[in-house]
Order: structure tokens, then C-alpha cells, then sequence
């Protein structure tokens, strides 16, 4: 992994989403930390996913400059290398 990468940012909900359990279980298995505000919980979080996006889509995932609403396993990994983590460790 590279030695600062970049800082993802999750925007969830703490109610079962099979796409929010999805990218959780993703990042967990490679060993990833993220940040994970619950929209439905913070308003703030809320209304930031809803600047990004538009609307209140779960899971959105903010990787660098890229913003993923969600996103399938591979457009999840190609922004992960895109910003520096190394996948195949």
C-alpha cells in the first residue's frame, strides 16, 4: 500500500443495505480503514451526499476526486488503485 493514500470517506446507513454490506465487507477484507457517516442519522452527512450526488443513494464513496455511488466491486477497486492502495498484497 502506498504510504499516505488517500482517505476514503463512506456516506451509509446503519439499516441493512445489501450494497452498503457489500463495500464494508470489501474494504474489511483488503484491510482498508475508511471514514463512515450515516445519512439518515447526520443531517449534515445527508446533505453533503446529496451536494455530491444529488440525492441520498447508499452507499456513496468518496475516494480522492472521485465519487462513487454504488459502485460494483470493480469501479470500487480501480479507484482504490487510482489512489495509491495496492490490492494485490
Amino acid at each position: 500500500m502506498a504510504d499516505t493514500p488517500t482517505e476514503i470517506i463512506m456516506y451509509a446507513r446503519e439499516r441493512f443495505c445489501p450494497d452498503v454490506a457489500r463495500s464494508r465487507a470489501h474494504l474489511t477484507n483488503l484491510d482498508i480503514a475508511w471514514t463512515e457517516y450515516d445519512v439518515e442519522a447526520d443531517d449534515a452527512a445527508g446533505a453533503e451526499v446529496e451536494r455530491l450526488t444529488g440525492g441520498r443513494s447508499v452507499p456513496t464513496l468518496v475516494i480522492g476526486e472521485r465519487i462513487l455511488v454504488e459502485p460494483s466491486r470493480t469501479s470500487l477497486d480501480d479507484a482504490l488503485i487510482a489512489a495509491g492502495y495496492d490490492l494485490d498484497e
